[in-house]
């Protein structure tokens, strides 16, 4: 799909702890950087009063779309699924369901999601469980992350299958296949537990991908591969630790910097927060269902939330889908 063709993304824009304030203040980042674009905003019924404060209201690549709830964020898988009916998410997903979006995006509860999206799209081919994945700032650019908290305990095939979904997104969104590391205690071949060493020899088999070998967590933020592998419980651990650290060393560059030194060292710390800010990385996409599904952090920034809308609609142009379906096909 072309970028001048019109495209339209559902955003959920009353999940997420900004809610609509944030949904809509990143709506108007979106619609502003993309002429393309078209957004259907699913909200509470109030939501048309709330369009003029962010620059809104009659716009004409907006449309409204009144939900009956909002799921909160701390509802689970099996709660979702019953109560889900007319939330702000299923609404959100039987819109792309019904083929009148071509991507969702949605800031609420990641397990209310992962329940409902799999309810309302069904899954792919061959695959059992969503994956989330998500990128990490590096010295260079970034490293591609699953799955990130979807699947705490997996068996090698799964790992291969996330290698295979990983690997087709890195290369629509970037335009080049990555190189793929398997997270592990040490780099030798030998280390490790069994699936991951077990997943390490289906991995490399696969003449689609481009294994690299093992790879340590600390050499994840070096860059030194493009996209990781790993289970849920360790990719979520990983995630967290990184975004930690970096808030961490902002924190102790803002405390030890007077206002002098502040001034001469303003630029580039700004360039230096802008490249690690995890705003401009928000956005994960839900990997295995029947369409593409973007989760954004629930206390993401209007910047944050943008980011998350944009690479839907990147996603969306490069169908993604299809080129899932074709990864995917091709390993059975």
């Amino acid at each position: 799909m072309a970028q001048s063709e019109r495209l339209r993304v559902v955003v959920d824009a009353a999940s997420g702890d900004g809610g609509a304030d944030t949904a809509l203040a990143a709506a108007s980042l979106a619609l502003r950087d993309d002429p393309s674009l078209e957004l259907t905003l699913v909200g509470r019924r109030n939501l048309p009063e709330r369009l003029a404060r962010y620059g809104l209201g009659g716009h004409d690549r907006v449309e409204l779309l009144a939900a009956e709830q909002v799921l909160e964020m701390d509802v689970g898988a099996a709660q979702a699924l019953r109560r889900g009916q007319g939330s702000s998410m299923q609404l959100g997903l039987e819109q792309l369901a019904a083929g009148r979006a071509a991507a969702v995006v949605s800031a609420g509860s990641t397990g209310a999601l992962m329940a409902l999206s799999r309810q309302v799209l069904g899954m792919l081919p061959g695959v059992e469980r969503p994956a989330l994945m998500a990128a990490l700032p590096t010295a260079d650019q970034v490293v591609w992350m699953l799955d990130l908290g979807a699947n705490v305990g997996v068996n090698a095939q799964r790992l291969h299958e996330f290698a295979q979904m990983g690997s087709t997104v890195v290369r629509v969104v970037t335009g080049r296949p990555p190189r793929i590391g398997l997270l592990n205690i040490g780099s030798e071949p030998g280390k490790g537990p069994d699936v991951v060493r077990e997943a390490a020899r289906m991995i490399e088999a696969d003449p689609q991908l481009d294994y690299a070998g093992f790879i340590e967590a600390d050499r994840v933020i070096a860059g030194d591969v493009d996209l990781v592998v790993c289970d849920g419980f360790a990719g979520n651990v990983l995630l967290k630790t990184a975004e930690g650290m970096a808030r961490l060393m902002f924190h102790e560059m803002r405390q030890q910097t007077g206002p002098w030194r502040g001034l001469v060292l303003k630029r580039p710390l700004q360039r230096l927060y802008d490249k690690l800010d995890p705003a401009r990385h928000n956005g994960a996409p839900l990997l295995g269902v029947r369409g593409i599904v973007i989760k954004s952090h629930g206390g993401a920034c209007k910047r944050g939330f943008a980011s998350a809308i944009r690479l839907a609609a990147l996603e969306a142009r490069r169908n993604l889908i299809p080129e899932l379906e074709h990864a995917l096909w091709t390993s059975y």
